[in-house]
């Protein structure tokens, strides 16, 4: 019965918010941009942001993290899960005399994350960032910067400094989603001018 309720709720949010709401495990307190997508049974706490147009693949786990406009999320994807103390005396849960929440992870716009990763609490990600399938990501990564492995590590930038440094500056994902589509060129790399004066 609360299944049937929790579908209909999202249902009704969906209509209401422009939004992709598939996961009754998705909390409908999450604050969610319009056009997100969460597939079915991915977990989102309450304390998550996602931004416009941002989507999260099935069978995913998403706790206190802030995440960008227009991001790729894929499925069995983990960002902050609860980490047991090693710095404590005990790990077990049954001795928890102190605050269980994670620090909070940051994600930028446009970042893909592919299958199968794990995001450690606190870590924050740039800009661009792609992040290769099955990494665990344990340090923060630069804007435009691909890491994989386990931990993760850098394995190259995507672009030059100079087109990051523009890529940044432009700050595209702000722009009128009309605006972005007018200039296809760009976004497929044909062309270094986004024309902004389009509109």
């Amino acid at each position: 019965m609360k299944k049937i309720l929790k579908k209909i709720m999202c249902i009704i949010r969906n209509i209401m918010h422009k939004t992709k709401i598939y996961s009754t495990k998705a909390d409908l307190k999450a604050k969610y941009g319009k056009y997100v997508m969460i597939s079915e049974n991915t977990y989102i706490s309450k304390n998550t942001e996602i931004g416009d147009y941002s989507y999260v693949n099935s069978n995913s786990s998403i706790e206190n993290a802030t995440i960008g406009k227009y991001c790729s999320i894929s499925s069995g994807v983990y960002i902050s899960p609860y980490n047991h103390k090693r710095e404590y005396i005990s790990t077990s849960p049954y001795n928890r005399y102190y605050n269980s929440e994670t620090k909070r992870v940051n994600i930028g716009h446009d970042v893909l994350i592919s299958l199968n990763v794990i995001i450690l609490e606190g870590v924050q990600i740039g800009n661009g960032a792609i992040i290769g399938a099955g990494a665990i990501v344990t340090r923060d990564v630069n804007p435009y910067e691909v890491v994989g492995g386990v931990p993760a590590k850098h394995i190259r930038y995507r672009f030059s400094k100079e087109k990051i440094e523009y890529l940044q500056n432009l700050k595209w994902w702000d722009k009128e989603p009309l605006l972005i589509k007018k200039n296809k060129a760009f976004f497929n790399n044909e062309s270094d001018i986004f024309d902004d004066k389009i509109i």
